[in-house]
Parts: structure tokens; sequence; C-alpha cells
């Protein structure tokens, strides 16, 4: 009886065991099949936890891109019968869909800059030159001159030829807008750029008139941090000045015209590649007015001033162009080996006049402290008109705050220095000075001089 128990336990314990591995085996199918769904529906839609997409495409690939619109930026990434939280981004990705400024070109964010900074050089070389023309007189104007400002080093050789005078003027600046960076989802004027100008001049004085010519080489390089870009700057200019003294008051003049050559540089949010546009020629123009005067009281020189300068950076139509993508899509229709194509389209980009228009109230002050040191200290208010930065519209409304491009409209510079006469044969000088009260930016300018006379 027991040998009949244990057999019919043993039974019993093989059967059970073989109901339990038809259960396993049915969950795990069951598990493959559940995979397998998820993954053909995640092929079928991007996933919007990817902001750049499951598969590498550029935010214009001809056959999924943005440029095609309806389903291609609107069908969501949900089961069938869902509710779609999120309904766009699809193949491309979010960013292609939600980023304005993250799809513009590096011009349009900072091309008023540009010019900003390319008049304070290019102007502010020759401004510095005449003013020091027309307070020589007959004892300095047989010799070297050092002029300074705030943006750089300046020497002169007077009466070099029949009473002509070939000046030079170096100048370089660093600044930056600190506007505040989320993601390329969300607008921002953030860039970081440095700028440089190496002016040559001419001119003859003709008793109280000076007219010349000055030629200067301009070049800049700027980095977009919404659209991880660049833009890269370089040219010339070449113009002409003049200016009246008439013992009270100085007048000066001049105007000028070049062409700057662009690069730029931004990221593709869909491929993440870099679209790039090289070679943009730009027509550059500019002119200024400027009055002066100087008044002495014991050791302290008072030097008022107002001057108004305009620069014009006329950049012509161009486009954007955006290498193609090497996504990782199947094409069904043509057999599981073969990949969508990944041509993508250029983008035109339109042709904009970034200007910079300002009006400058300021006053230098200089002690003359003995034969080796002069120190001097220097404010002015600054007004401005400059083309402020303008994005691509978001291709929908993703709910999320935008920050409005800076819109400066004025801003104040102070600083100083002094200018140090070691001896005939050796000076020199060193300047510092702040910009200061802009919206959402800085700059600080350190310069310096020394020259050997032998």
């Amino acid at each position: 009886m027991s040998n009949i128990k244990y057999n019919f336990l043993v039974k019993q314990l093989f059967i059970n065991k073989e109901i339990f591995m038809r259960i396993l085996t049915k969950i795990m199918l069951l598990g493959v099949m559940l995979t397998s769904f998820l993954a053909i529906n995640m092929k079928a839609y991007a996933n919007p936890a990817n902001s750049n997409g499951d598969y590498g495409f550029s935010c214009t690939n001809e056959a999924y891109g943005t440029q095609n619109g309806g389903t291609y930026i609107t069908a969501g990434n949900v089961a069938a019968g869902a509710v779609a939280i999120n309904d766009y981004g699809v193949y491309v990705g979010l960013d292609c869909v939600y980023s304005g400024a993250g799809r513009s070109n590096s011009s349009a964010i900072v091309g008023g800059e540009i010019a900003r900074s390319a008049a304070n050089a290019v102007i502010g070389a020759v401004s510095q030159r005449l003013s020091t023309a027309m307070n020589m007189n007959s004892d300095t104007a047989a010799n070297m001159s050092y002029t300074t400002n705030g943006n750089g080093i300046g020497m002169a050789a007077n009466h070099i030829v029949g009473g002509m005078s070939l000046w030079t003027q170096f100048s370089s600046s660093s600044f930056e807008n600190d506007q505040t960076y989320t993601n390329v989802q969300i607008d921002s004027n953030q860039y970081d750029a440095d700028a440089s100008a190496m002016t040559v001049g001419l001119d003859k004085r003709f008793g109280n008139f000076v007219a010349g010519l000055a030629y200067t080489s301009f070049d800049s390089e700027v980095d977009t941090k919404v659209n991880s870009g660049t833009i890269k700057t370089e040219g010339e200019t070449i113009g002409i000045y003049v200016g009246l003294n008439t013992g009270v008051i100085n007048f000066t003049a001049g105007a000028g015209q070049g062409e700057y050559e662009i690069d730029t540089t931004r990221k593709d949010l869909g491929s993440l590649l870099t679209i790039k546009a090289d070679d943009v020629t730009a027509d550059v123009t500019y002119y200024h007015l400027g009055l002066s005067g100087t008044l002495n009281r014991g050791r302290l020189s008072f030097t008022p001033r107002v001057a108004y300068r305009n620069f014009d950076l006329d950049l012509p139509a161009f486009s954007d162009i955006v290498p193609d993508d090497s996504n990782t899509m199947i094409d069904v229709a043509n057999g599981a080996s073969a990949t969508v194509s990944g041509a993508a389209a250029d983008v035109s980009v339109a042709g904009k006049t970034y200007s910079s228009d300002m009006t400058e109230a300021g006053l230098s002050i200089a002690l003359a402290a003995g034969k080796k040191l002069t120190p001097f200290i220097d404010l002015a208010y600054v007004k401005e008109d400059t083309t402020a930065a303008a994005y691509q519209a978001e291709l929908s409304t993703d709910g999320a705050t935008d920050l409005n491009a800076s819109a400066a409209d004025g801003y104040i510079t102070y600083g100083g220095g002094f200018i140090l006469n070691l001896s005939s044969k050796v000076n020199g000088y060193i300047d510092v000075k702040e910009t200061t009260n802009r919206e959402d930016f800085s700059e600080t300018t350190i310069s310096g001089s020394f020259r050997l006379k032998f």
C-alpha cells in the first residue's frame, strides 16, 4: 500500500511540473510579444523623452523633417485610444518643433552686437586720432604722440612728409551677454565674444583744418549658447575724415565703407550635426559726427564731448547648408536591410541690415601730476539703437515661457589709467574701462602701450 501511495505522489509531481512549465512558457511568450509590440510602437513614433528623436533625423530631413508639416510635427507617441500628452516631435524630436532661437542662424542672434562692436572699434580709432590731431600745438607736432581710449592703443608719426602724419591704432575687447540659458527649447540671447581691429591712417593739417584717410581691418568671433553656434567676421573698411578747430570747439566728421566676410555655424537639433554657412559677404557703411572742447584749470584738464556714430552691416540672403543625416529608421517597404534616405534640405536665411546708432556724451579729466606721470579718468553715457536678436518662430507652442531677446537702449562706460613718460625715448600708458548698465551685458577692456624710441 505504501508503494502504491508513493507512486501516486510521484506521478502527481510530474503532472504538476508539466503544468507549471506550460504556464511559464506562455508567460515568456507573452513577455516577448509585449516587448515586440512596444518596440514596434516606439519605431512608429519618436519617443518624446528623447528631445532629438530616436533615429538621428535632421530637422529638415527631406522625408520626415518639420518642413513637411502636418503629421510630421503633430502625431503623438501614444498607444491606440490613449490621450496624447506630447503631441509633437515625431521622427525628428521635440527640439526641432519647440525651439525658436535654437534653430536660428547665429547672425540673427548677434548681428546687431557685431555692428555695435565694429562701430566702436572703427569709428573710435578715427575719433581718437582727430581729438589728438586737433589739440596738437607747434611744440608737439614735430614729435611722436601717443593717444589713449577705452578700446586700445595708438601711435602717430607726425609731419613725416610735407606735413603729413601717419598713425596706427589697435583695439581689442571681450564682451558677453549673460541672459539665462535653460535648454534649446527656451529662447536665450546668451553669448561670449571677442573683437579686435587695426587701423592705419594718413592725414594732413592745413592750419586749423585736418583731413585724412583711414584703413581698418576688423575681426570678431561670437559663440552663441542656445544653438551651439558661432559667427566669425573679418574684413576691411576705408574711410575719410575731417576736423576743424575753431579755437573753442573742435568739430569732427567722417564716413567710410567696406566689406566683411562672415562664417556661421549652428547645431542641427535633430541629427546633432553642424550646419554651416561660409563666405557670406556683407556690405558695411558708417559715418560719424563729433564736438569737443578742452578747459584747463590749474593742473586739471577737462575735455567734454558729444558724438554720434552710425554703423550698418548689410547681410544678403544666404542658405544654411544642412548636412545629410545618418538615421537608423528601417525602410520596411524596401526590406529590412534598407534605411530611410538621409538627405536634408538646406535652410534659407533672409537678408537683413544690422545696425547700431549711438549718441554719446562724455567727459575726460587729466591731472598733470608731473612730467613722468599723467593720471586720467573718463566717464560717458551712450544712448543706442542697436538691432536686437530675432528668432525663428516655434513650429508649435510648448507651453514654456520664453525669454524676450535683450534689447539694450543705452549704457555707461567708466574707467581711467595713467600715461607714463619715463624719458623722451620711453613712454606708454595703461587704461582700464568697464561698460555697465546695458541689459544682460558686460564688458571690460584693459589696454596699454609701451614705446622705445631709438
